[in-house]
């Protein structure tokens, strides 16, 4: 397959040779705003030049084009922080991306386009397809799965969803419910809020990695926000661990009251149900949409991070996978405690306790400390403050 592609690679690159005076190498989008305008701007630098000009459009929406895209990169030297943005136009031994994309330098690198340059350029590219396919496994696989799993189990332990939980597991007992029907119950309410939340984050992952593909203002507002949010999150987090450990207060950062009667009312009403495993599903379903409202503040950082390592790929969507099934360790661990012990009471006492509590919002504070600095990192490279 390889060699079918490389073979493809060279035949399209004769051709335009053969019926062109100055080839074009143009990576980018179809909906960007900044491809369009790129594109308009080369038209219009044609009437400059005296001889023909063809464009090799190269459209980012294909796999195949994205590890073209890096080989590019990697032999005209583009900084790797503009990787990752487009448009990015080649012009013999040229390359302009949108930190330096000046018109009169676009025009003198037409009027000065070598085809013996060009050609030089090719050659390098064709020697890196083993180097280059490397490349890209190494910028998956640095971002580390312990870190999006960690997320998932600090997550899951989060007050805000390891109250409702045991909650639910309490309220089975008191109407009633035996062991069997407990673990079915909680194995499949499990599920559902698995399912809720894997489909949550699908549709942001693909929401967020839309705008940040279309928008380049997009980018520059988001970051900042998501840096200032996971900072503002991070302080808020260290304030509660010090109202609940020194002071006995509660939390800032919790659920609502009215939130948590909403999610009690939705337990309390299918917990009843004959078919307990339906209803478990059900409202572990529904649980999680009103759970999101907090638990949310965690998964949309983690999302940033994973788009931004892996961008919007079925690499992703493992790494969503990996820390949903981090979120819901928690509630079939209480459910296979509850099943074996027949009770749930002391990690009830443990975990509603203000010292529990207090121990959990500290631990979540140091995990937004470290979405801090990764979304400032983020933004900074977006701005192009650092490298």
């Amino acid at each position: 397959m390889k060699k079918y592609l490389l073979i493809s690679f060279s035949f399209l690159f004769a051709v335009s040779t053969f019926f062109a005076s100055v080839v074009i190498d143009f990576f980018g989008v179809a909906t960007c705003q900044e491809c369009f305008e790129a594109e308009m701007l080369l038209e219009s630098l044609k009437y400059e030049i005296d001889d023909d000009v063809v464009l090799n459009k190269f459209m980012l929406t294909e796999a195949k084009n994205q590890e073209l895209k890096l080989k590019y990169a990697r032999v005209y030297d583009i900084p790797e922080n503009q990787y990752d943005l487009y448009p990015l136009i080649f012009i013999g031994k040229d390359a302009f991306y949108p930190a330096n994309m000046n018109p009169d330098e676009i025009l003198t690198s037409m009027q000065n386009y070598s085809q013996e340059e060009r050609e030089a350029k090719l050659k390098e590219i064709e020697g890196l397809e083993e180097d280059v396919s490397q490349r890209l496994k190494d910028r998956y696989e640095q971002f580390s799965v312990m870190v999006v799993l960690s997320a998932g189990l600090i997550d899951g332990i989060n007050p805000c969803a390891f109250v409702v939980l045991i909650f639910l597991v309490s309220y089975l007992y008191y109407v009633g419910r035996g062991r069997n029907e407990i673990l079915i119950a909680g194995l499949f309410f499990a599920i559902g809020i698995f399912g809720a939340y894997l489909a949550m984050g699908t549709g942001l992952l693909g929401a967020v990695g839309y705008l940040e593909s279309i928008s380049k203002i997009f980018q520059l507002v988001f970051y900042p926000a998501m840096a200032i949010f996971t900072g503002i999150l991070a302080v808020l987090s260290i304030l509660d661990f010090y109202r609940m450990h020194y002071k006995g207060k509660k939390a800032v950062l919790e659920l609502s009251a009215g939130l948590k009667k909403k999610t009690h009312d939705i337990i309390r009403k299918n917990a009843r149900a004959k078919t307990i495993w339906i209803a478990s599903l059900v409202t572990g379903v529904l649980v999680s949409f009103v759970e999101f409202m907090c638990t949310g503040q965690v998964y949309l950082p983690t999302i940033v991070y994973v788009i931004n390592s892996a961008g919007v790929s079925a690499d992703a969507l493992g790494f969503l996978v990996i820390y949903n099934l981090g979120f819901t360790v928690p509630v079939i661990a209480i459910t296979l405690i509850a099943y074996f012990s027949s009770s749930t009471k002391k990690i009830q006492e443990y975990m509603t306790s203000t010292n529990a509590a207090a121990k959990i919002k500290l631990i979540m504070g140091a995990l937004f400390t470290v979405f801090f600095i990764i979304m400032l990192n983020i933004t900074f490279r977006t701005f192009n403050v650092i490298k």
